[in-house]
């Protein structure tokens, strides 16, 4: 499993096995955001007792184009500074959701304009594509909630 630093506390990258959720406990992490609907493939159904089992914080929070909205960017954010010390590492099935929620949650922290979200996440390979399922919220969230759009 690769894993991907966006910050210093928030990592990202695909859907982690057993032994994956030992070594990420194992090198410091406090917790885990699984992004994964049930319907996914290869969604791991035993995940969240196998993370509190070892004393680590979980959030299941299901995105797809359908479940993506402000609710689950909230509790997104909640999840990721609930200590702003604590490594997080947040996955879905290959880290495309877990970028997009990462860059939507550091654009409205940070006050970014869309502008500045899209040339962030260009920089760091997670915005939204042109043809992404989720561009047009993502560019309407941002708009709606970042102080940078309402200047």
């Amino acid at each position: 499993m690769q894993t991907r630093a966006i910050t210093p506390q928030i990592f990202i990258g695909g859907q982690p096995d057993e032994s994956n959720i030992q070594q990420l406990h194992d090198e410091g992490f406090a917790g885990i955001v699984n992004l994964r609907t049930v319907d996914d493939e290869g969604y791991l159904a035993e995940e969240e007792h196998l993370v509190e089992s070892i004393g680590l914080d979980y959030a299941e929070i299901p995105v797809s184009p359908p479940l993506l909205d402000d609710l689950a960017v909230q509790r997104f954010s909640s999840a990721v500074s609930r200590d702003a010390a604590q490594k997080t590492y947040v996955h879905c099935g290959s880290g495309g959701r877990a970028g997009l929620l990462t860059l939507l949650h550091l654009a409205v922290a940070n006050g970014w304009t869309l502008q500045e979200a899209f040339e962030t996440g260009n920089e760091l390979k997670i915005a939204p594509s042109e043809t992404s399922p989720y561009r047009a919220f993502f560019e309407d969230y941002i708009r709606r909630h970042s102080a940078g759009e309402r200047l």
